[in-house]
């Protein structure tokens, strides 16, 4: 039986590549990457990763996501048709409005939830609540809503564990502490999953015969279905797609360190969220209470994860004599010739680099082979670039430089009133 499960699975699994869907996404995810390419040339004037790469390691890395998370779906036996995706989906568009991050199923299905819990509380004692316009609210398997959004953002906290700190874009960002060099961590996964779908059948229906017995256990988000006399509830399997998105700065840690942080925050939340699910599946007086902490868990483990990061010091910052580097371009001379991210250029042929402006120069009016004179780890070595294009060296920024970008931090109120103040201006 379990050979045949699995087989199932795997073949539902593998026709992702006929879902347009999926391309669509892919077709996205690649303008969002040529975005942050085209802020890196007005920075620094050239595009440090190749874009065709990036989405390529997001598609390979969304199908091990999606392997995962399917396959989670798949144990746990969520019921997607049940759900309420027709009130999700829209209100998650309507937060996007008030601000990009709060597109997120953690809000719009939190609060769907919530609502939905209410609805059907107040329909045992109130029956108008059971139909008409809040009929679809009723029906809402809300542990099954909470299941799903577990179980995505497990998933990507995986897969920020694994990738959330490749290609990562360096920033120059104005903070409380002035001028300071970070990363801007931003990633993009299609994730191809097999759902579940119930339906009631008549007995006598060919499929019942053609069926797979599936354990005692299964599932353990059950189907509400109604089913009447002479009829049998069947559950059948669908290729859909879906897209997690993950946005960081690395201000006072590096890219690395700021992912795996991340990656073990969010883990964490979304265990409690699954186990929040399975407890109202079978407790359903706690369900209101799961559906809130959804929304709100999610939003203060992002604010303490930003205060924490920019309340520290900042770990790239000028130094007093030189010019640190903060990043080298993908297929750059620089980094053909050995200079490393943390180096700090002392001159550049005999030139002395007193800041960001006299390294630029230095850039423009040298001769080849470039001599390079750098402190690493408090020894001074050189490093010769022999080439006439771009060395791809992107500076850490010193009080002078004359672009940078702002660090705001909000919260949904903060978002949500700015967002009126501009629409009734």
């Amino acid at each position: 039986m379990l050979k045949e499960i699995i087989l199932l699975f795997i073949q539902t699994f593998v026709v992702f590549p006929l879902n347009p869907l999926f391309w669509l996404l892919l077709i996205m995810i690649g303008i969002q990457y040529r975005r942050l390419a085209g802020n890196e040339i007005k920075l620094f004037g050239r595009p440090l990763y190749p874009v065709g790469r990036q989405v390529i390691n997001s598609a390979l890395y969304g199908l091990a996501g999606g392997l995962i998370a399917g396959a989670m779906l798949f144990v746990l036996g969520v019921p997607l048709t049940e759900i309420g995706m027709l009130y999700v989906w829209p209100l998650a568009l309507l937060l996007l409005l008030v601000h990009p991050r709060y597109m997120c199923f953690a809000y719009a299905g939190g609060l769907v939830g919530a609502v939905a819990a209410i609805i059907q509380l107040a329909g045992r004692f109130w029956p108008v609540f059971g139909t008409g316009f809040f009929a679809g609210l009723a029906e809402i398997h809300i542990p099954g809503l909470l299941a799903l959004i577990g179980t995505l953002h497990f998933a990507e906290s995986i897969l920020i564990a694994l990738s959330g700190h490749l290609q990562p874009s360096p920033v120059w960002l104005k903070t409380e502490r002035g001028i300071v060099g970070g990363f801007m961590l931003q990633k993009i996964w299609p994730l191809p999953l097999v759902g579940i779908m119930a339906e009631a059948v008549s007995l006598t229906a060919p499929e019942v015969a053609a069926g797979t017995e599936m354990p005692a256990w299964w599932p353990l988000f059950a189907s509400r279905l109604a089913v009447g006399a002479g009829y049998i509830l069947m559950y059948y399997l669908l290729p859909i797609v879906a897209g997690l998105g993950y946005g960081d700065l690395a201000v006072a840690s590096t890219p690395r360190e700021k992912s795996r942080s991340s990656a073990r925050n969010l883990g964490l939340y979304s265990i409690l969220v699954l186990c929040l699910a399975l407890a109202a599946e079978k407790i359903p007086v706690i369900t209101f209470a799961a559906a809130v902490f959804v929304p709100v868990g999610h939003e203060l483990l992002i604010l303490w994860s930003n205060k924490k990061e920019f309340a520290r010091r900042p770990l790239y910052t000028a130094p007093a004599i030189g010019v640190g580097v903060l990043a080298l371009a993908d297929g750059g001379t620089a980094r053909a010739a050995g200079l490393v991210p943390g180096d700090i250029i002392l001159n550049i042929n005999g030139t002395p680099i007193l800041n960001v402006a006299s390294f630029y120069k230095a850039l423009q009016a040298t001769w080849l082979p470039m001599r390079l004179l750098v402190e690493r780890d408090g020894r001074e070595r050189l490093v010769i670039i022999d080439s006439a294009s771009d060395p791809g060296i992107i500076p850490v920024p010193d009080r002078y430089v004359p672009v940078y970008q702002t660090v705001e931090q909000v919260n949904f109120w903060q978002a949500l009133q700015k967002k009126l103040k501009r629409l009734w201006h």
